[in-house]
């Protein structure tokens, strides 16, 4: 991994509920690192931008050769159904084109080719809110990666707040959301079917909470109070490494070697929580960052191996991953973690 920050070590009890999303993703191959897509804003950037806003993508090659990579932009639905509009109607430009800010990393262990795209641009502009899909095309027009965003319009207010659950055996673990929005000089027909709100969990758009109906009325405003439905799990906050420096002291990194190369840094053994608790953090995201940068910390920063460890009980039936912004929070085989004989953990 590349100069992550911020991770989460983290067991799973939800279930993902954009289930048409995943279908639609392409995970980036072994040698592509360090995809990002967001609004630019540090330290917690985000997939979900305001329409109008810069958006900022990037990667990394580690075959470090400079292929010729496009773009290309696809719209989707609330529910990530493919859109019946043609491009035309919400692009004002080209909707694929070429990457042309390309740079070779410079005195690193790991060579890498950085890619880099900002939107809008001279070519491309995208006119319409809505859900959307980036996709990395080769020079044969063949799909090597994609990655999903959100572009938002702000039309109503909304008021929210985050409450202990009302139920005691879960107080513990769960977080309770109650919000309103304020409809001002907003108007809907069929308002009670026409309107979906998603509640994402740490800007996560793979996962949310869906609600059609609110639960009162006052005049303009409408209240959704859901004790026993707007719960977000909260027992854990995401574990805080950095492996920005490979020399000197790095926070949250037990001990680190030159391996093959490259550097191998583990991380101190996390154990099991077993009830809420708060660390400062940056819910997931990571910064690319290097105490041995001298200009673009893009193509400066190194690559290195990270070793996670945990220590706790685990059901028969339960599996740990590795989680965090660095890969969409996404638990698939590539982030889990397998006991270890040697040293039983």
């Amino acid at each position: 991994m590349k100069k992550i920050s911020t991770l989460l070590l983290i067991w799973l009890s939800f279930s993902i509920l954009n289930a048409q999303l995943p279908q639609h993703i392409i995970k980036p191959p072994y040698y592509i690192k360090t995809v990002k897509l967001d609004d630019g804003a540090q330290p917690k950037s985000s997939p979900i931008i305001a329409l109008g806003h810069a958006i900022y993508f990037s990667f990394d090659d580690l075959q470090a050769d400079e292929k010729e990579y496009s773009y290309k932009i696809l719209r989707f639905d609330a529910n990530w159904h493919p859109s019946i509009l043609n491009p035309s109607e919400f692009i004002d430009g080209f909707d694929s084109d070429l990457i042309t800010d390309i740079t070779s990393s410079s005195g690193t262990l790991q060579s890498y080719t950085h890619y880099n795209l900002v939107l809008p641009n001279d070519n491309t502009r995208i006119l319409l809110s809505g859900n959307y899909i980036l996709q990395v095309l080769d020079d044969n027009d063949q799909v090597v990666f994609s990655k999903a965003f959100i572009l938002y319009q702000k039309e109503i207010n909304v008021g929210v707040q985050v409450k202990w659950p009302n139920t005691v055996a879960i107080k513990d673990r769960q977080q309770f959301i109650d919000f309103s929005l304020y409809k001002q000089n907003y108007n809907l027909l069929n308002e009670s079917e026409s309107l979906l709100v998603k509640v994402f969990q740490n800007n996560n758009i793979n996962y949310s909470l869906n609600f059609r109906r609110p639960t009162f009325y006052q005049g303009t405003k409408w209240i959704y109070h859901y004790p026993q439905k707007a719960l977000f799990e909260g027992i854990n906050e995401f574990r805080r490494f950095d492996c920005k420096d490979l020399r000197g002291f790095n926070y949250g990194i037990d001990y680190k070697e030159l391996t093959d190369k490259l550097y191998d840094f583990y991380t101190y053994t996390s154990q099991a929580r077993t009830h809420y608790l708060y660390y400062k953090d940056i819910d997931g995201c990571y910064i690319i960052n290097s105490a041995q940068s001298f200009d673009d910390v893009h193509t400066e920063a190194d690559y290195v191996k990270v070793h996670f460890r945990y220590n706790g009980p685990l059901k028969a039936d339960q599996k740990i991953y590795v989680i965090g912004r660095f890969n969409d929070f996404t638990p698939d085989k590539n982030a889990q973690l397998t006991y270890n004989d040697t040293d039983q953990i």
